[in-house]
């Protein structure tokens, strides 16, 4: 993979592919006392030793997956472990994990000591196509999911599909669901290489993958060079979060992965853009195939699994999922805001829709197998 710059003017940056986790030992000018890494516990056990001989001058801590790391309780408690080891304003971190990690650890490079550098290492398919690229850095809040944090961006980004070799197939989806995304958006060809592609999540083909994340990659360092802090077409890249969000507030961010609620918010995106007139049905059956191809969930169907705690959808969870669409942090004047779809590879700026509209439309997604 050639590097892709992040254009930035005296921000920019390289998103780079590296062959192996070894090859870290190459990239960074080790200075004792200087960086200050921030893991995922599961990454930690599993290439935590091989990661620790690549930054022997690094001083490592152990962030608990999950997104209860992604809360001010984390933040504080880590910063604290910063000062503890003796981290100043000469210090810079470094995220090696998924977008719990990566979130965490920019919002605490966004702050700490007023700002300090931060490298972003993405272990996963989803923090490799979308968290660790842009800048976006937040923590959650019981009413919603990244609604406290601030652009700052990495000094560089390395990909390193050996992560991937180690990673759940369950996860391997979610990274999938923000590459469908990727495509829908902006690139119809890549919607076609995604639907030409002959793919078994069964036998992982890490070369596949690494195509993916490559080209996702480059569609969204493009976005972020044009429209840095979302005023424009960065909005795009909300596509299907909308819903995603509230699925997850409701969920209370217990069982239900990102990237499965993206690709249950993208299909219901969908359905919406079809019924507000701009989507073709044949565009909408595209994207439904797509998803289904990659193994991803697009109903409510996919919630009343046990591991998700429902045992059915119902109107009055469909009101309040109105409501905890009301608390994201695209909307304004009180309307809630969706990214839809023109045609496939092609995005519309956020539109406000009414409730009434919206409600209607959740019933008939309420319907989908």
């Amino acid at each position: 993979m050639q590097p892709i710059p992040v254009r930035l003017g005296t921000r920019s940056y390289l998103v780079r592919a590296l062959r192996t986790i070894a090859d870290l030992s190459k990239e960074f000018d080790a200075k004792p006392g200087r960086d200050f890494a921030l893991i995922d516990s599961n990454v930690d056990k599993l290439h935590g030793e091989t990661l620790r001989k690549a930054l022997p001058h690094a001083h490592f801590f152990r962030i608990a997956s999950g997104e209860k790391s992604k809360s001010f309780m984390s933040l504080e408690k880590t910063a604290n472990a910063l000062v503890d080891a003796g981290a100043t304003r000469a210090s810079r971190l470094v995220a090696i994990g998924g977008g719990v990690v990566g979130d965490l650890t920019g919002f605490l490079a966004g702050v700490f000591m007023r700002g300090i550098p931060f490298i972003q290492i993405p272990t996963t398919l989803l923090a490799m196509v979308d968290s660790s690229v842009g800048g976006k850095t937040a923590v959650n809040l019981k009413s919603g999911k990244n609604l406290v944090g601030v652009f700052h961006q990495p000094q560089a980004v390395f990909v390193i599909p050996e992560f991937l070799q180690t990673l759940p197939v369950r996860e391997v989806r979610c990274g999938l669901s923000e590459a469908v995304k990727t495509a829908l958006i902006q690139d119809a060809s890549m919607v076609g290489f995604l639907e030409k592609e002959t793919y078994n999540e069964e036998r992982l083909d890490t070369n596949f993958l690494a195509k993916v994340a490559h080209q996702s990659i480059r569609i969204k360092a493009k976005i972020v060079s044009k429209d840095e802090k979302e005023q424009n077409i960065r909005a795009f890249l909300n596509f299907g979060h909308t819903l995603a969000h509230a699925l997850e507030a409701l969920t209370e961010y217990k069982g239900l992965l990102h990237g499965e609620a993206v690709a249950i918010g993208m299909r219901f995106a969908a359905l919406l853009s079809r019924r507000m007139g701009y989507l073709s049905l044949s565009d909408e059956t595209r994207i439904q195939n797509l998803l289904q191809k990659y193994t991803l969930p697009q109903s409510f169907q996919f919630l009343q699994q046990k591991r998700h705690g429902f045992t059915r959808i119902n109107p009055t969870m469909l009101t309040k999922l109105i409501r905890l669409m009301h608390a994201d942090k695209k909307n304004d004047n009180n309307a809630i805001k969706y990214v839809l779809l023109d045609k496939v590879g092609r995005a519309r700026l956020p539109q406000g829709i009414e409730e009434k509209e919206l409600l209607a439309s959740l019933k008939e997604f309420l319907t989908l197998a």
